[in-house]
């Protein structure tokens, strides 16, 4: 037996999977909606017999190990070394060094380092560091939880790892120390990063004086990427799943202090706006999320940032804003009741509205407009008709307008900036697209219509065979092999996605903005060749300008 066989027979693919998906049981089996893609059926089968966790839809998923580096999307190795702690298998660093590889190794550091600074700041001599965390309200109990510690030695660390049998240039390579006896967080408490498994990956150091930079954090590596770890997820994740909701904060000290408060479904952003990455793992749990940033402005506008990065994610947003205090954790240890600020959260809208009152007088008609201003721009990302009917209700309502008024303004400012992005696009995209839309609204009769030249006047342009074989595939009813079916099928996606809000004569219009770019470029083309060799001062030079202008003007570009 190989020693990944060993480890997945030590490991329930049903108790792994469930830590992701909500199943039901389905006879001998269970049945889940698929993590890996939207689906409204569940297809992701779990079997305990085969331990087998895959989906018949998509095809993806397979063995724990398989499973598991799909879902948390690492390398081979890493999944093993995860799984093999849980299975209490035991994997020497012999058998990475063997394959070349140094995570195994990484992740051992880490835990090694971990252990250490619980170690140290229950010493006799850090009992002032201790005091800190527990003059800040944190308790023991919540110490342990997260595994705080204190960095106070960093020579002892480094002589531990040596002897573990890590050579020095693994060691600083680690990220931890900046040289030989050099612990990058030297002076500082110590919070651990883990990932979603509970293994620690990274850390940030707070200095407890003076000292600048308040936080020091541990470098992007192999195993740590800021924009895809939550800070406290590991231990957030089973009350998430259960409450139904998340609550994302900034900072390690404010997602402590809300644990602390027994507000468990709490997690945080380290150093960065609310990224993709994040969202796809919240969505595993739950489809409710509360941002509760800081509000100072670098916390205003990683607020904005996150609500960004959230359009179309299908999920119920609210923005909890805290009175007279800076973050969560000052709100906490003020005595604010959090749970009922949560009662008063506001909704995307609300809280755009609230920001930008503090620049344009709400009260004012040109207030009111400016900040409609605003409020296009981000309504034309949104794509459910449902969700902007919502927001253009509850805008109507905040800023006393009428909604029909509303709905008419969006509508003609989405449509100009369609028409614009089209017009905005290179040549390349446009000819693709343009097959696609033939392909896709069956608009070959239009496209022999308007376009003004021949097929062989447009092959000078990139991906114009596109056209031209979609034409000839179209006439003979035979595919040649010429067209790439797949590449198509994937343009074909992604305008029926772009297009799936608009009218039917929009997307004619659309369509006629791509034929129209070409004609340009093939009429440029025809003025070069018939002028450039012409001598601008002669007779035969006004004669064909005049001609060009008077097609420039059939069919409808401009003549410089």
């Amino acid at each position: 037996m190989s020693i990944s066989q060993e480890i997945e027979s030590k490991i329930n693919i049903v108790e792994l999977a469930g830590r992701y998906v909500q199943m039901k049981k389905a006879g001998v089996n269970y049945k889940a909606l698929c993590p890996f893609h939207s689906e409204k059926t569940a297809s992701f089968v779990i079997s305990p017999v085969k331990n087998l966790a895959y989906c018949f839809s998509c095809h993806h998923g397979g063995g724990p190990i398989r499973f598991l580096m799909e879902m948390e999307k690492i390398e081979f190795s890493e999944a093993l070394h995860i799984l093999a702690k849980e299975a209490g298998v035991e994997l020497k660093t012999d058998y990475y060094k063997e394959r070349g590889e140094k995570t195994g190794d990484i992740y051992d550091m880490y835990r090694i380092a971990t252990d250490f600074y619980r170690e140290e700041i229950l010493r006799d001599e850090n009992k002032e560091k201790l005091n800190y965390l527990l003059n800040r309200g944190i308790s023991r109990e919540t110490i342990d939880r997260f595994g705080l510690g204190y960095s106070g030695n960093p020579r002892e660390l480094f002589t531990r790892m040596k002897d573990k049998g890590f050579t020095e240039q693994a060691i600083i390579d680690s990220g931890i120390f900046v040289g030989p006896g050099r612990d990058k967080f030297y002076g500082r408490i110590i919070f651990p990063i883990a990932n979603f498994a509970g293994h620690t990956v990274a850390f940030t150091g707070r200095i407890t004086d003076k000292w600048e930079p308040k936080y020091l954090n541990s470098p992007v590596s192999d195993i740590f990427n800021k924009s895809a770890i939550l800070y406290g997820f590991h231990l957030a994740k089973s009350t998430i799943a259960k409450e139904q909701s998340v609550i994302i904060v900034e900072w390690q000290m404010d997602t402590v202090a809300l644990h602390q408060a027994n507000i468990y479904n709490t997690v945080g952003i380290s150093w960065t706006a609310l990224t993709k990455e994040h969202i796809t793992l919240i969505k595993r749990f739950t489809k409710k999320l509360y941002l509760c940033l800081d509000w100072d402005k670098a916390g205003v506008e990683a607020t904005f940032k996150s609500l960004e990065n959230l359009y179309n994610e299908d999920l119920d947003i609210y923005v909890i804003s805290l009175p007279d205090a800076k973050d969560p954790d000052e709100f906490i240890k003020s005595g604010g009741d959090f749970q009922e600020e949560m009662k008063k959260a506001l909704t995307p809208i609300a809280f755009y509205i609230k920001e930008w009152a503090k620049k344009y007088d709400i009260t004012q008609m040109t207030g009111k407009k400016a900040i409609w201003e605003e409020l296009k721009k981000m309504l034309k990302h949104i794509k459910n008709p449902i969700e902007i009917d919502a927001y253009i209700r509850e805008i109507g309502k905040i800023l006393n307008l009428s909604t029909d008024v509303l709905y008419s303004e969006l509508k003609n400012f989405r449509e100009k900036r369609i028409i614009e992005d089209v017009k905005k696009q290179t040549s390349f995209e446009r000819t693709e697209l343009l097959g696609g839309y033939m392909r896709l609204y069956g608009y070959f009769d239009l496209f022999l219509e308007k376009f003004q030249y021949t097929l062989e006047d447009g092959m000078s342009i990139p991906s114009f065979f596109v056209i031209k074989n979609l034409l000839s595939e179209r006439e003979s009813g035979k595919n040649n092999g010429a067209i790439d079916l797949d590449r198509l099928s994937a343009i074909e996606l992604f305008i029926e996605e772009d297009n799936a809000s608009l009218s039917q004569e929009i997307i004619t219009q659309k369509f006629l903005e791509l034929i129209g770019y070409l004609n340009k470029i093939c009429f440029e083309q025809e003025k070069k060749i018939l002028l450039e060799n012409i001598d601008p001062n002669s007779t035969e030079y006004m004669i064909e300008r005049h001609k060009l202008q008077e097609k420039a003007k059939k069919i409808g570009v401009k003549f410089n």
